[in-house]
C-alpha cells in the first residue's frame, strides 16, 4: 500500500480503511462517531509498526553491522500506547450509551407497543419506507450507509393500534468483522 501510495502519488485505501471513511463522513450522532473513532483505532493498532518502518532501527556504530533501537521504537511505542489509552476511553463512553439504550429497550418492552424493524443492504429504501409508514422527516439520501444510527417512530395500523417502527443501519457484503464489532449496539438496535 505505501509502495503504491508512492508511486502513484495519492492515498491508497484499502475495503476497511474506505468504509471508514465513509462512516466518519456520515456519522451524525455522538455515538456514531465514538464507534467509528473506535473501529479507527483499532484498525489503526497493529499498523503502526508499518507506519513508522522507516524509523523502526537504526544502524549502529559497531562493525558487525549491527542494529540498536532507534527512535522509531520509542514513537512506536508511545503511540500504541496513546492509541490504546485511546480505545479504552472511547470504550468506556460506547458502554454508557449502551446502557441508556438498553433502558429504553426495556421501557419499550414494558409499553407493549409492537416493534418492527426495517433491515436490508445499504441504499435499499429503509429510511423512506420508515417516513412513508410513520409520516416521519427522517434524513433521506440516494448514498450509502446515510443512516448510521437507528431511528424509532411511531406509526398507527388501520384498525388504530400503535407500532413502532425502527429504521437501521444498512447491511453490506463482507463486512469486515472489525467494523461488525465496532458497530455491534448500533446493530443491535
Amino acid at each position: 500500500q505505501r509502495n503504491l501510495e508512492r508511486r502513484l502519488g495519492v492515498a491508497v485505501l484499502d475495503r476497511t480503511e474506505l468504509i471508514l471513511e465513509i462512516f466518519a463522513s456520515r456519522a451524525l450522532s455522538l455515538e456514531a462517531g465514538l464507534q467509528v473513532e473506535l473501529a479507527q483505532a483499532k484498525y489503526l493498532l497493529p499498523r503502526l509498526k508499518r507506519m513508522w518502518g522507516h524509523l523502526s532501527r537504526q544502524k549502529s556504530g559497531g562493525g558487525a553491522g549491527g542494529f540498536v533501537k532507534g527512535e522509531g521504537e520509542k514513537q512506536i511505542e508511545l503511540d500504541r500506547r496513546m492509541v490504546q489509552e485511546k480505545i479504552h476511553k472511547l470504550s468506556a463512553q460506547i458502554r454508557e450509551i449502551e446502557k441508556q439504550r438498553e433502558g429504553r429497550r426495556k421501557a419499550k418492552v414494558r409499553s407493549g407497543i409492537p416493534t418492527f424493524a426495517l433491515i436490508g443492504y445499504t441504499n435499499s429504501g429503509k429510511s423512506s419506507l420508515l417516513n412513508v409508514l410513520t409520516a416521519a422527516d427522517t434524513y433521506t439520501e440516494d448514498k450509502l450507509f446515510a443512516t448510521l444510527d437507528p431511528k424509532t417512530r411511531t406509526s398507527v395500523l388501520p384498525g388504530g393500534r400503535r407500532v413502532l417502527v425502527t429504521d437501521t443501519v444498512g447491511f453490506i457484503r463482507k463486512l469486515p468483522h472489525t467494523l461488525v464489532a465496532a458497530f455491534k449496539s448500533t446493530l443491535e438496535a
